[in-house]
């Protein structure tokens, strides 16, 4: 990969994985995978460069189903909804079944919680493997600039072109909720081969991995419809995996699922995407953006290691995503990035 003028830096010099952001008047939030102390961390920013920890947990009270014992709360997002509460998808372990992960939701009040969550699972595909890496979408109708909730801003028709004041909440005037989430399906896995990492899939038969999209009501946390399967993985191109999905839509109406494709403890692990013209696909991959071996302006001078766990805001613009920096045998350690990208076409540019 390439890099242009674009920002690509290190963020924070702590375990912050599979990290997600919002922005909210003029800060930036981010949350991430727990760390042992708390279930969900928290970081801010005003400037998208510097960031600071939160000493907070943003879901300090699991829900019922969750296995309390070893509950691993994993990558966590979060969205505005219309109302200016916030929903926050997660996954976590469940009593049925503790080997395996379910998507659950929490509502606050204010970005940095406390988040309460609703006492049922909102995806938990246990025979399938269980589900991960939750993250929300507004599929808006009409574009404009300025986007924020709240403001006021001219904006154009996509059908008509008839341009038109509107009120534009959490990324978009208007438009369908989802979720995509992924079936943790190497949780089933046959096993790894040599050099494949630990994620149990590399053995045939290899399971399916799919990124799953679910239409939700404007509450955002109750599906509606069944779900649609978007992406799959490829086999030992993938390593039998690809997770880690997020969805926007560019100014010109395409759709883009970013995902990491293969094992996040390996080198071929990577922030990937696909593009569409409809939300439900057919998607066509369009290659790695960033893989071990890429470097931009990292304030720690070296190589991105087994970069993945991207979230890209529905700015076109900014992008967070972790990066291993710990050596061969320590304990994984995965920091928090940030980059800008720019959406060209079906290309994406960092």
């Amino acid at each position: 990969m390439i890099f242009r003028s674009l920002l690509l830096a290190l963020a924070l010099t702590k375990d912050f994985p599979d990290p997600c952001i919002i922005k909210v008047g003029k800060k930036w939030w981010a949350f991430a995978t727990e760390n042992g102390a708390v279930h969900i961390q928290i970081a801010w920013s005003y400037d998208f460069e510097t960031w600071n920890l939160l000493d907070q947990d943003a879901l300090p009270s699991p829900p019922p189903w969750v296995n309390m014992t070893n509950p691993n709360t994993w990558a966590p997002d979060v969205n505005e909804l219309e109302d200016g509460t916030f929903v926050m998808y997660f996954s976590a372990t469940t009593i049925q079944d503790s080997s395996k992960h379910c998507i659950g939701a929490a509502i606050a009040l204010f970005v940095e919680g406390p988040y309460i969550p609703i006492t049922t699972t909102m995806a938990c595909p246990l025979s399938q493997g269980g589900a991960i890496d939750s993250s929300g979408f507004k599929d808006w109708k009409k574009k404009g600039s300025g986007w924020g909730p709240g403001s006021w801003n001219f904006d154009i028709d996509i059908a008509t072109d008839v341009w038109n004041l509107s009120s534009w909440w959490g990324g978009g005037w208007g438009g369908q909720r989802y979720v995509v989430y992924k079936i943790d399906g190497n949780s089933i896995g046959n096993g790894n081969l040599n050099g494949t990492g630990n994620c149990g899939n590399t053995i045939a038969p290899i399971v399916p991995t799919p990124i799953i999209l679910q239409a939700l009501l404007p509450d955002g946390i109750t599906p509606i419809g069944p779900p649609i399967t978007l992406l799959n993985n490829a086999g030992l191109s993938d390593s039998g995996v690809i997770e880690a999905p997020s969805l926007i839509k560019s100014w010109s109406g395409t759709y883009f699922l970013f995902f990491s494709s293969g094992c996040y403890d390996t080198d071929t692990y990577t922030v990937s995407y696909a593009t569409a013209p409809s939300i439900t696909g057919p998607y066509t991959r369009r290659g790695a953006l960033l893989k071990t071996g890429d470097a931009g302006s990292s304030g720690a001078g070296v190589a991105l290691q087994s970069p993945g766990g991207a979230d890209v805001y529905w700015d076109n613009r900014h992008m967070v995503f972790h990066a291993t920096t710990s050596a061969a045998g320590a304990q994984l350690v995965r920091e928090l990035y940030v980059a800008e990208i720019s959406v060209q076409g079906t290309t994406v540019l960092i």
